[in-house]
């Protein structure tokens, strides 16, 4: 993306900084990676800081070893190769003495570090105020996620045709994962998270992690997406190998309707807990009915029973109710979706139809 959206980006930061009295906050990467970091920089570096102040430049602090890279791929004019980042850090919050952190991704040795160097400092947790930045999607990061929505789609669309013409190819579970990945690679990206393939009872477990084993007879979920400059997608299908019977392809549908329903029920100014009580009306299942997509899997907005949240235009989030019955089979079917201000958009655009493979 150009630099005048991460400029835009600080300067919203800014005005939050004004309107909650706080000086300046700092972004921080040690071991444990804030996505705010990526956010704001375009960049996943280790032991990097961002000190953003309630006025003027913001000022990235990096390593030696990764100076050169910050100064060539950063958004920021004003890079710093740090000695000590904290002493540096002191310097650059001078009469500056409330400070916002994002205290999740802090860990207990740095927060520690931080109240020693900066005695005199009051701290201030940032996570709301980087919550509302990102829930709301710019045309820019809306057409990054529809790109990366679109390789997913073409991926399971290659898995498929690969599926019918050259099925000896796929013997075990990992055997789909790793194709699903080469495609990826092919493309010129990399999968977002750890690919699920899980089929027959394996499918019962949602979050379940493909092994070296024969694939099963039955219902097969795969649950996959891909980054592109950084923006994810997430989508759900479940085939299946053999010949489905009718009892099965009633649960199937069951689970495509509460799908298909929760989508409809889509609009703005709505509880996104409504949406989620809309596709549990047939069916109930153990995890929300979905999440906010973005630079991270799973991101604001919430998407659950619980939600407090407000569907609002250019949201992006997913929609993926299931149903498992455990030692027997599952089903998952996930679409990305986008608010627009005439109505939701789906992103992820693969069919829904049961495709059933050899067995």
């Amino acid at each position: 993306m150009e630099k005048a959206v991460f400029a835009d980006r600080v300067h919203k930061m800014q005005a939050c900084l004004t309107k909650k009295k706080i000086d300046a906050a700092l972004v921080i990467n040690t071991t444990i990676k804030d996505p705010n970091m990526l956010y704001f920089t375009d960049l996943e570096l280790e032991y990097c800081f961002l000190v953003i102040p309630k006025k003027g430049e913001a000022v990235f602090l990096v390593s030696a070893l990764e100076y050169e890279r910050a100064k060539r791929y950063s958004p920021f004019s004003s890079v710093i190769s740090y000695k000590n980042p904290l002493q540096e850090i002191k310097k650059l919050l001078k009469g500056k003495k409330i400070l916002g952190i994002n205290e999740q991704y802090v860990t207990i040795f740095m927060h520690k570090a931080l109240r020693k160097e900066l005695q005199g400092h009051t701290f201030k947790p940032l996570q709301e105020i980087c919550r509302a930045l990102r829930i709301i999607k710019s045309s820019e990061e809306i057409q990054l996620l529809q790109h990366a929505a679109a390789l997913a789609d073409d991926i399971f669309e290659t898995l498929c045709r690969e599926l019918r013409s050259n099925r000896k190819k796929f013997v075990t579970e990992t055997d789909i994962a790793d194709f699903i990945a080469t495609e990826a690679k092919k493309r010129g990206t990399v999968v977002s998270f750890e690919t699920i393939v899980a089929s027959g009872k394996n499918a019962a477990l949602p979050h379940y992690v493909p092994q070296p084993i024969r694939l099963q007879k039955g219902f097969c979920v795969l649950d996959f997406g891909v980054r592109y400059n950084n923006y994810i997608s997430d989508i759900s299908r479940t085939i299946y190998f053999g010949k489905p019977s009718d009892e099965e392809r009633h649960a199937y549908n069951k689970v495509r309707q509460a799908n298909e329903r929760a989508f409809a029920a889509v609009a703005l100014k709505k509880k996104f807990s409504a949406i989620d009580a809309v596709s549990r009306s047939a069916i109930d299942y153990p995890h929300s009915l979905g999440h906010g997509i973005g630079i991270e899997v799973h991101e604001a907005p919430n998407v659950s029973p619980k939600s407090k949240d407000i569907i609002q235009e250019n949201m992006c989030f997913t929609i993926e109710p299931g149903l498992y019955v455990p030692e027997q089979f599952g089903i998952r079917i996930e679409d990305d979706v986008w608010m627009t201000k005439t109505g939701p958009a789906l992103l992820t655009k693969s069919s829904k139809e049961l495709f059933s493979f050899d067995f």
